[in-house]
């Protein structure tokens, strides 16, 4: 009589997702995670050849949720504003993630998180009349610019350096996007 299955690819890349916020990319093992679920390597190789193929489908599935759930939140009309916002909005309220996602590196050469924001920021802009037209150089000054700002909001604001309002940050990020827009 064959075994039942008991841990599905969807259970695992759960338990990743909670073991990177947890400890750290870094640290994600075969070994450490089935030590972390309490179950042996099998069920892991089941699902996955390896564990660099658990790590693209674990960072193509957070992108994904961070796109449809976090960066698609209307919170303001200026595109290149709402995607800063939701940007500082989730290093704020999910901290952890955050830094797992931005701050901590997920291999040699991983350039992913890279790809993903260049990606959704033109994604995002590029229907808006004010952007659309813009050269390459000036969107990734644009993009360059606003994350460099956002990513210095929120971690000052989730280290409590600071409490910036949010028109603050809006004032601000607008002063800036002003600026390039009219550099030459």
């Amino acid at each position: 009589m064959s075994r039942t299955k008991t841990i599905f690819k969807e259970d695992i890349l759960k338990a990743a997702q909670k073991f990177i916020v947890e400890k750290s990319v870094g640290e994600l093992t075969a070994r450490a995670l089935s030590k972390y679920m309490n179950i042996s390597t099998q069920p892991l190789y089941a699902e996955f050849t390896n564990m660099a193929s658990l790590k693209k489908e674990l960072f193509t599935n957070i992108y994904k949720e961070l796109e449809e759930h976090i960066y698609n939140k209307k919170t303001h009309d200026d595109p290149i504003i709402n995607i800063s916002l939701n940007y500082i909005n989730f290093a704020c309220h999910n901290p952890q993630l955050f830094k797992t996602i931005y701050l901590e590196k997920h291999g040699d050469t991983d350039t992913s998180i890279t790809e993903f924001s260049y990606h959704l920021f033109r994604q995002t802009i590029k229907d808006n009349p004010v952007y659309a037209n813009l050269s390459d150089k000036k969107l990734n000054t644009l993009l360059t610019a606003t994350w460099v700002i956002s990513t210095g909001y929120a971690n000052l604001i989730v280290s409590n350096v600071i409490s910036n309002s949010q028109d603050d940050i809006i004032d601000f990020l607008k002063l800036t996007i002003k600026e390039i827009l009219e550099s030459k």
